[in-house]
Order: C-alpha cells, then structure tokens, then sequence
C-alpha cells in the first residue's frame, strides 16, 4: 500500500488509490466522541466488531489502531488505553485525532514510523482485505515488530469463500471494478488462509467465523444486490420496505443474537464472509471477553451541563435515534423538545447542520423557545456545522424553578432517500431538517 494518492491506483480496477477511497468513505461531518455512547448501543450489529475489540483489550493498555478511519475505536477510551491511529488519509488521520484518539499519523501500513516493541495491542477492522497480497506479510512484519513480546494482535477480516464466491482474479473486468469500487476489496483470502498467514509470524493464533447467522439490515441487502449471496426473496422485500426505526430494532435483535453466540461461546459455520482473529507469541486468553469490564461502558462518562451527554435529559419523540456508534448527532424532524434540571441558567450553546438542498434560494427558517418563551430565530444559508449561543433572561430562570425545556422548530423537513435508489443506498423514509450535539448549559 503506499501513502501516495498520485502514484498508487489500483491496477485490477482503474478507480483511485486506497488513500483517496478511505476519504470519501470514512471522512465526514461525523462526531465520534466516545462521551456520546449509549449503553444499548452494545447490541446494534453494526458495531459487534468494535465491542469485541472492547472486551479484549485490558484497561489502561496501549492499542495501536491500524486503518483507524475517523476513529470508530474511539470508544476504548472508556477503558483509559492510551489509543494512537494510523491511517493512508490525512484527513482520516486528522478526524480520529478530533474524535478522541491520542496520538495520530498517516503512515504505509508497511513502514510504520514507530518504535519496536511499543504497543500491548495492535487492532484492525477492515483492513487486511484492502491490502494487496504480495503486500500482506510485511504489514504483519509491521505488526509484530511494533507489539511488545507479551502483546496480542485483533483483527476482523474480510473473507471470501471461493466454493460459492469468485476471487478478484476470476471475475470479469467489469464486475472486478464494480466489486473494488464498493468496498475498496483487492486482497480477500478465504478464513484458512488469513489464519496460516498469521501463524508464519506468530506461535498462538485464534481465528473464529462471524457473520454466518447475524448482518444488519443493510448489509443483507448489499450483499444479494451487489454480490449474489443466495438470500430469500421475501426476505430481502421485507428489509427493503422497513422504516428507519424499524431498521434500527431490526439491527439490534441481530447485534442481541450476535453478543450472545460470543458469551456462550459458541462456534458459527463457515461465512466466507468475515473472520476474527487473535494472535500472539504468548498463550492466547479466551477469544471473547478476555477483559470484559463493562461498568464505563454501562454508566457513562456524564457531563451534567453538556445535555446530549447526561443520562437525566429527556429527548421527546421528535428526534431521532443517532444512527453512528457513538452517535453523530441527533437528528430533528420538524420540532423537537429537550427537558432537563438546572439550578441556574444564563446561556444555551449547540452545535448544528443540516443538510437540506437550495438553503441559498431558500434558507431554513429555525426557532428556539425555552420553558415556550421565545428567544431566537435564525435562518440557515449553508450547509456545514454551526454554533449557536443563546442568552437566557434572568427572570426565565427564576420563575423555571429548575425545570427546563428547549424546544427547536424548523419551517420545513426533507426526505434523505424516499425510494431505493438501487445503487447501495437504500430507502430512508425520515423526515429530517437538522441535526444537533454539543448541546451545553451554563
């Protein structure tokens, strides 16, 4: 892999070097901040892979993340680790510096500039299937040189199964490019072949296929649609038809199965789709839970002034649920309330977007009442994050008696997705007009 967005390209599929797609697929308005974790969260499937890492890394370790993105594993800071990320973008780079991460750099997989033996863990999520063969064995050299003597490697990794899937190799140019351009895959191997690799480098490797029984909602889809899995038509109409919230419960009932087959320990038929693995020259602990500490992960890290990050503020039902692990933000529909206790209250600060189309030639209209007192109106021109500061007149407060409640009202709300457009973005039925964090009192 080089770090190059000019000099490498992808030679099997003529779309942009490695660097170039983690931007645009990695790199948004996202706001990761592990403070913003919502217990029930554990269960959604589309983060079972980051609980996993979770429950294996002791408490106050050092964890290099490999391919960190935005800084998904943000939420390992709830353990104290000290976290450093290493990604090919810069602008990923920077982001899972943002969102909480130590230390960041931008560095090739292949040549990590950092010292040997500094790391008790070295992780990857969906990496090792975006690294060229010939490639794979000097980022492994990199892995084990950087890892103390007693430390363990993670890794969720992307498979193939060639008894039902084509490799890259034996699909035609146009599906190779179509397959590359999805999900940035030109280095699959099948589940055997990921664990012998590793076990070239080190004595004690554990590998355990996930996924066989458990995808989200989207995933299902995505992979009869764009790769060919075998799943039931009915099915697939179903999940299609399902609203946003209904997607939701639907990912947290597979996320509930999923956390279950890990705790009973239990061992899943091959996937060919994704394998976990550990590996270390030490005994290996057990592949789950080996360091299940969950009392941070449970009770929050609360900020009693900061509203989207207290366990005690209630969101009434015109928000919607954040959608990110840990959440973005929460999105609004057309009005939404927010209740909290306060002993005194001078001023409101929010950070806010949207991202509703033609704001020039017609701005947003947006209101803010307080305890149904009228204190701002405003008009959104642009898309982007903004902050909003609001003071609150004494005499709101004193006659509050430290009950509160904010209320946001948009003039109007639009429809992200409102049909399946049948290129990998599927119905999203909501109502939306802005989205919200950061809400602080003082």
């Amino acid at each position: 892999m080089s770090s190059s967005p000019k000099d490498n390209l992808y030679t099997r599929s003529g779309i942009l070097d490695v660097a170039e797609f983690y931007k645009s697929k990695f790199v948004s308005d996202e706001v990761l901040d592990h403070r913003y974790f919502k217990p029930v969260d554990r269960f959604d499937i589309r983060f079972a892979r980051t609980m996993w890492v979770y429950d294996n890394v002791r408490h106050g370790s050092s964890v290099l993340d490999l391919g960190c993105g935005a800084g998904m594993l943000a939420l390992l800071k709830r353990k104290r680790v000290e976290l450093t990320g290493v990604d090919l973008s810069t602008e990923c780079a920077a982001a899972a510096k943002r969102n909480g991460y130590d230390h960041t750099l931008s560095a090739d997989l292949t040549t990590l500039p950092l010292p040997d033996a500094s790391f008790d863990y070295v992780v990857s999520l969906d990496v090792l299937g975006h690294v060229e063969p010939e490639q794979k064995d000097a980022v492994i050299t990199e892995i084990k040189r950087v890892l103390r003597p007693d430390g363990v490697t993670l890794h969720g990794i992307e498979c193939t199964d060639r008894s039902t899937q084509p490799s890259l190799d034996q699909m035609s140019e146009e599906a190779r490019k179509r397959f590359v351009a999805i999900d940035g895959h030109v280095g699959l191997e099948e589940e055997q072949e990921h664990a012998a690799r590793f076990s070239r480098f080190f004595s004690n490797v554990s590998f355990e296929p996930r996924y066989a029984l458990c995808l989200s909602s989207e995933e299902f889809l995505k992979q009869a649609e764009e790769y060919g899995l075998p799943f039931e038509r009915d099915f697939l109409d179903y999940l299609r038809d399902l609203s946003f919230k209904e997607r939701r419960a639907f990912d947290i009932a597979m996320g509930y199965v999923f956390g279950k087959i890990s705790d009973l320990n239990l061992h899943l038929p091959k996937a060919g789709l994704y394998v976990l693995l550990k590996a270390s020259d030490q005994p290996l602990g057990p592949f789950y839970n080996e360091h299940r500490q969950r009392k941070q992960l449970l009770t929050g890290v609360t900020e009693t002034l900061c509203l989207d990050r207290d366990k005690n503020t209630r969101f009434d039902n015109g928000w919607y649920e954040p959608d990110f692990l840990p959440p973005v933000a929460r999105w609004m529909s057309e009005r939404g309330r927010i209740k909290f206790r306060a002993q005194r209250l001078s001023a409101i600060s929010l950070d806010l977007t949207t991202h509703i189309p033609d704001l020039r030639e017609h701005p947003l209209g947006l209101q803010m009442r307080v305890n149904s007192k009228p204190l701002v109106a405003c008009s959104l021109i642009r898309q982007g994050w903004f902050n909003l500061l609001v003071s609150v007149p004494p005499e709101l407060v004193d006659s509050a008696r430290g009950e509160f409640e904010i209320e946001l009202k948009a003039d109007r709300t639009w429809q992200p997705r409102p049909e399946d457009n049948g290129l990998g973005q599927h119905r999203d039925d909501r109502e939306l007009s802005i989205a919200v964090c950061n809400i602080e009192v003082s």
